[in-house]
Formats: structure tokens, C-alpha cells, sequence
């Protein structure tokens, strides 16, 4: 028998029993792992349950600064998807495929290759103190299902990967209430008076209208000698993004109430408010309104109107918008 047979018969033997292994083996395979946060159960699970905070504690954003999340509508609960990209790798989907009371199920959807899902069981040890159990799931074709064991320690580091930086972020808000790289304070606000001017406003006139109206407030202050007590604010009532309008007022914050002609008085009395301090262009603050949105979701509140905008600096004295301050005041209510 020549060398070049016995090659080809050794061949055929591996051949065949690596056809044969890899017909009797499993094409899933399964990683399961858990971690424990210091936070109650509702922080880990509105995190895990609004895709929007996956480029904050995903493996692959953490691992390649190139990721980009793009999404289209709610990024919160069941049938929500956003689109990643990345140069390291590739682009894909990210979905919530269920979202129960106390689990979760979300897919990973690579463009170039087999979906992953991931399901996660949030438990609650106590009022500040949660086990999170995950579940990844992974399928591999013909052949390369030999090597699964490879397949599912990569998705059992990239699963712990992710709950290590899914821990960091959820004590983070909770110890430190820090929410988009913003401050969260949570007080008793005393009462408050205004005169101010109200209407309903085009979203793209709304700067003009504080404008105006913001000048016409001073001057009638200044005409029927009203104590101005603070800086001025916008007042919003109501944000109507389906019919881009906003019921808002420009207004001066006064001792006591007041009542002039061609203005209206507004109180405000005392209650629990969430203040969030923002640096930059008014127009630019939705990164601080979407923190206390998430932090009220966090904490079981509800918001009450107004939201109070409280301008800080004259914009004809410091021309860099970037170190424009505005005091944001959200009213709440205990659930």
C-alpha cells in the first residue's frame, strides 16, 4: 500500500467520525450565571428593559469604542429593537423579545452570523438588593457545532462581561443617582409665586416666545415696582411632540403674589421636587429631562406640572452657550 492510500484512508476515518460527531452532537449550546447588585430589583430591570441603555453595559460596547446604537420609537419592553453597529464586530439587531414582571428575554441578531438570546431573571433578595440570573443561548451549524465548547466560553465572558459593567451603572444610579453623567437631587421645594405669560407654542417659536414675552414680564415688573425674587424661568405644562406644540409660559419668579393687568399670577406650593443642574444650550437639555424621567421610573414616582425651567445665566453676558446653567425642577408625587 502506497503512502498516498494510507493518507487518504486516515483521511476518510476522521472524516467520518468527524461527520458522525458532529451529527450526534447538540447544534445549541447554553451558558447560565448570575450576579448580585446592591440596588433594588426595579433599577436592574428598568435598565435591562429599555435597549437604550445597552451602549452603557453591553460587552461589545465596552470592548469596541465604535459601537453605535440606532433606535427607531420606544426603546422600552416587549417588540422594542434598536440597530448596532461595529467595526469589531459588525452590525446587527438588538431585541426584546419578552418582557414579564420579573424576566426578561433579548435577542442579538449579528448580520454575519447565528442569533444569540439572552434570558434574564431578576430576583429580589431584599428591598436594596438584587440576584440577577442570566441565560445565553447560542446555535452553531454542521461541523462547527464540534467545537461548541469554544462557542459557549465566548458567550459565557461576553455574558459576564456585561453584567460587570450592567453592576457598575445600576449602583451607580442608585448609591450615587447619577443619571446620563447628571446629578440627581431629590428635596421639599418651599413655595413659589410668578407673573408670567402662558400660551400655546409652536415647538420652533418656543425660544422666541420666551424672548418676547420674558422682556414684556420685566419691563410690567419693573413699571408696577414688583420684587423679582429669583431667575427667570420657562413654565411647561404640557409637551405635545404628536402636534409639535407646547402649553408653556415665560416667567418671573416674585415674592409674593401679585396680580397685574395683562399678566397672570401662578403658585406653586410647597412640594417634593427632583432638580437636575444642566450646563449648555437650553435647547439642548432633553439628555437631563430623559435622566429624571428614568430616575422617577426607578423611584416609583409620578410628575406633576409644571416642569420649571430655571435660567441662571444672561445669555448677553456670557455668550458661550456651553456654560449656560439651567435649574430643572420636576414636581413629583409618591407612588
Amino acid at each position: 500500500m502506497t503512502r498516498t492510500k494510507k493518507y487518504l484512508i486516515i483521511f476518510s476515518i476522521l472524516l467520518v467520525l468527524i461527520l458522525g460527531l458532529s451529527w450526534m452532537l447538540p447544534k445549541v449550546y447554553k451558558t447560565d450565571t448570575h450576579i448580585n447588585i446592591d440596588a433594588p430589583s426595579i433599577f436592574v430591570y428598568n435598565a435591562i428593559n429599555d435597549l437604550n441603555y445597552q451602549k452603557d453595559w453591553n460587552g461589545k460596547s465596552a470592548l469596541d469604542t465604535s459601537f453605535l446604537l440606532v433606535c427607531a420609537g420606544s426603546t422600552v419592553g416587549a417588540k422594542s429593537s434598536c440597530d448596532y453597529k461595529t467595526k469589531q464586530y459588525g452590525n446587527g439587531v438588538l431585541r426584546i423579545m419578552y418582557s414579564g414582571a420579573d424576566s426578561l428575554v433579548i435577542a442579538d441578531e449579528p448580520d454575519n452570523a447565528s442569533a444569540r438570546s439572552f434570558q434574564y431573571k431578576v430576583i429580589a433578595t431584599d428591598s436594596m438588593h438584587t440576584k440577577l440570573q442570566v441565560v445565553g443561548l447560542g446555535q452553531s451549524g454542521f461541523i462547527t457545532n464540534i467545537w461548541n465548547f469554544i462557542h459557549k466560553w465566548k458567550l459565557s465572558k461576553h455574558i459576564k462581561h456585561g453584567l460587570d459593567n450592567l453592576k457598575i451603572f445600576v449602583e451607580n444610579r442608585y448609591k450615587n443617582k447619577i443619571y446620563n453623567g447628571l446629578k440627581i437631587e431629590e428635596s421639599l421645594q418651599n413655595k413659589k409665586y410668578f407673573i408670567m405669560h402662558r400660551s400655546e407654542v409652536e415647538m420652533e417659536n418656543l425660544a422666541q416666545y420666551y424672548a418676547q414675552n420674558i422682556s414684556a414680564l420685566y419691563q410690567t415688573a419693573l413699571e408696577n415696582n414688583i420684587a423679582v425674587s429669583g431667575m427667570p424661568c420657562g413654565l411647561y405644562f404640557k409637551w405635545d411632540t404628536a402636534n409639535n406644540k407646547a402649553d408653556m409660559a415665560a416667567a418671573l419668579p416674585t415674592v409674593a403674589e401679585t396680580n397685574v393687568i395683562n399678566t397672570t399670577s401662578f403658585h406653586i406650593p410647597q412640594r417634593l421636587a427632583l432638580k437636575v443642574v444642566y450646563k449648555g444650550e437650553s435647547s439642548k437639555s432633553g439628555i437631563a429631562h430623559m435622566a429624571i424621567d428614568a430616575y422617577m421610573l426607578d423611584h416609583r414616582l409620578t410628575q406633576d406640572v409644571p416642569v420649571v425651567e430655571e435660567y441662571m445665566t444672561n445669555p448677553s453676558e456670557e455668550p458661550d452657550p456651553s456654560k449656560w446653567i439651567t435649574n430643572i425642577y420636576y414636581y413629583v408625587n409618591r407612588k
